[in-house]
């Protein structure tokens, strides 16, 4: 026993020519194989995958995997994988001279293992992301047999099955149930705050929404990036707002004599609303807003909004709380429901 605690007891050794030639790590684990097998005159022997990790603690047993099918990929080891899934069955390779002595009775002694090409494994880890550490391992559950020429393809898919699989498993895979989208639904919070550092109007966002609610469920229901869906849809409308309509940026009370800018109307006939309509709104709008005294940044915003709110409805028709009496000589008035509701209503959807 060492006397010195800096010094472990057991140690490992390697030759550095044949870590040069195939690698260090390679090295390492052939000089541990060779000290775990039998000395005997069989050329196959078989590995315990387990013995294989005590002897090797600093590997896991992907990486043990790795290892053993870069060594027979170089040509240095014969490999069969077991299955019980915990062990390997190797052989020295040997010459490749067809006249060799021990290459003819290792293939007239000892059945080909069928491994699976290079193009297949990288082929894998280049479209799934599938590191070959993980695709070889699945070689100890793949039933080999069945013609040559498909193996590649059924190796392939039983791997992807397989890790499937292990993502599924996996709390990192699990799809949280979406939230309902009804009249009630609202922005996340990284949405919201993404809006507002653009500079659009919390007032502007809360109005909008229930028009974005009707597109969606009109269409059976929401897009599954209905968060990114809507900061796009908001800074689509609000740029037209900001460059088609005035926009103060203080607060102002609305006058008996306000007007909505030209672009309002233009804005409204762009979205099929004709101008008698919005014009027998505008007496019933100025007047409750004038008498409320509140003060808004865009009064143009507010009536256009409202407008739309108001046109939907009629579209509607009379089953859904109010009597609109239509377009613009009848003023399309609420009969069932009162000016202030109205105006401040947002959820018309």
């Amino acid at each position: 026993m060492s006397s010195n605690p800096v010094f472990p007891d057991r140690q490992l050794t390697f030759s550095p020519e044949l870590a040069a030639t195939i690698g260090l790590e390679e090295a390492i684990l052939l000089q541990g194989i060779g000290n775990r097998v039998s000395a005997h005159d069989s050329r196959w022997h078989s590995l315990v995958i387990s013995a294989l990790e005590r002897d090797f603690p600093f590997w896991d047993r992907e990486k043990l995997m790795a290892l053993l099918q870069r060594l027979a990929d170089l040509g240095v080891l014969t490999l069969v994988p077991g299955h019980d899934g915990n062990s390997v069955r190797i052989a020295a390779s040997v010459s490749e001279d067809p006249t060799n002595p021990a290459r003819s009775e290792a293939i007239s002694n000892e059945p080909a293992a069928w491994q699976p090409t290079p193009e297949v494994i990288e082929l894998l880890q280049m479209n799934h992301g599938i590191d070959a550490a993980f695709s070889i391992a699945q070689l100890a559950s793949f039933d080999a047999g069945g013609h040559d020429s498909d193996k590649d393809t059924r190796f392939r898919q039983h791997v992807l099955a397989a890790w499937r699989r292990r993502q599924a498993e996996h709390s990192a895979f699990k799809v949280d149930k979406p939230k309902s989208f009804d009249r009630h639904w609202q922005p996340s919070a990284d949405a919201m705050d993404i809006m507002l550092r653009d500079g659009v109007d919390t007032q502007f966002i809360e109005l909008a929404r229930p028009e974005f609610i009707l597109y969606w469920t009109e269409r059976g229901g929401p897009p599954s990036e209905v968060n990114s869906r809507f900061i796009s849809w908001i800074r689509q409308r609000w740029s037209r707002h900001t460059g088609g309509i005035a926009h103060s940026t203080e607060p102002t009370r609305l006058t008996q004599n306000w007007q909505p800018d030209p672009a309002v109307w233009e804005m409204l006939a762009m979205a099929g609303i004709d101008r008698p309509f919005g014009e027998g709104l505008l007496n019933e709008f100025i007047l409750y807003w004038v008498d409320s005294n509140e003060m808004q940044t865009s009064w143009n915003s507010k009536f256009l909004q409202w407008v739309k709110s108001q046109w939907r409805r009629q579209q509607r028709g009379p089953h859904n709380g109010a009597d609109q009496t239509g377009g613009g000589s009848s003023g399309g008035r609420t009969k069932d429901s009162s000016i202030a509701d109205d105006l401040s209503d947002t959820s018309w959807v």
